[in-house]
C-alpha cells in the first residue's frame, strides 16, 4: 500500500525524527567529523524550510 505525502507532511516527519534524536541524546552526525552537523543543527533549518513551504502553498505558489 502506497501513501502519498505532501512536502509539509514529509518535513513534519523529518522534524519529529530530528526532535526524537535530540531528546534521546543521539550522536548521529550527518556530514563529516569536521563539520559535525547533528540533529540539533538541522532541526531549525528543516523547521524554517517547512514554514517556507507552508507559506508558498498558502500563497498559491506551490
Amino acid at each position: 500500500m502506497s501513501m502519498t505525502l505532501t512536502t509539509e507532511q514529509g518535513l513534519d516527519i523529518l522534524i519529529s525524527w530530528l526532535q526524537d534524536n535530540i531528546d534521546c541524546g543521539s550522536s548521529l552526525i550527518f556530514d563529516n567529523d569536521e563539520n559535525k552537523t547533528d540533529s540539533a543543527t538541522l532541526l531549525p533549518l528543516v523547521q524554517q524550510a517547512r514554514n517556507a513551504v507552508w507559506d508558498l502553498r498558502h500563497l498559491g505558489l506551490l
